[in-house]
């Protein structure tokens, strides 16, 4: 095992594979046993009930303040657990972004998650929340500070940036939950 773990760390170190073969005078068979090897004690780290989590998160708001959703689903081992959608009331879009975020934080430490990686179509607020942003609006900070509380709950946390197209199923669930209430 220490040598998988030395001909692993020159792979990361280096990321040129056929170099760090013949440096260490192995063989592309050798690898796939080393890969393997430390593939299953990963897993074998990892406590049962402990597996990641991804939370997908999205806020809509119609008008800016306007009638505003939250949504987000929850998967794991990719297969989707659940989703949920919430009317807001008139808020911000930014506001909506981050009642959506504490919504399913909120559900996954209700399941029991460890640990959770979020994603989000919202710039501002993976920014925000990884503090690469200030917070400039007194009325998001309650919010934020809620959200960040929660994310240190977790064993492991955390947040990245996607793309809209990635995140649908999220953005689908706040629309809904808007649709819903002005069809009433």
């Amino acid at each position: 095992m220490a040598r998988d773990s030395e001909l692993l760390q020159a792979l990361a170190r280096g990321l040129d594979v056929e170099a760090v073969l013949r440096e260490h005078g192995v063989h592309k068979e050798d690898l796939q046993a080393a890969l393997a090897r430390a593939a299953s004690a990963l897993s074998e780290e990892t406590p049962a009930g402990e597996a990641g989590f991804t939370l997908y998160t999205d806020g809509a708001a119609r008008g800016n303040p306007g009638p505003a959703g939250a949504g987000f689903v929850i998967y794991k081992d990719g297969r989707m657990l659940e989703g949920q959608a919430q009317y807001l009331g008139k808020t911000t879009n930014n506001q909506a972004e981050y009642n959506a975020l504490i919504l399913g934080l909120t559900r996954l430490k209700e399941i029991g998650a460890a640990r959770v990686a979020v994603r989000s179509d919202s710039e501002l607020m993976v920014k925000q929340m990884r503090g690469e942003y200030r917070v400039k609006s007194q009325g998001l900070m309650k919010l934020v500070i809620s959200a960040q509380k929660l994310a240190r709950g977790f064993k492991e946390f955390s947040i990245e940036h996607i793309p809209r197209e990635q995140n649908r199923e999220a953005d689908r669930m706040s629309n809904r939950a808007i649709d819903e209430f002005e069809g009433e």
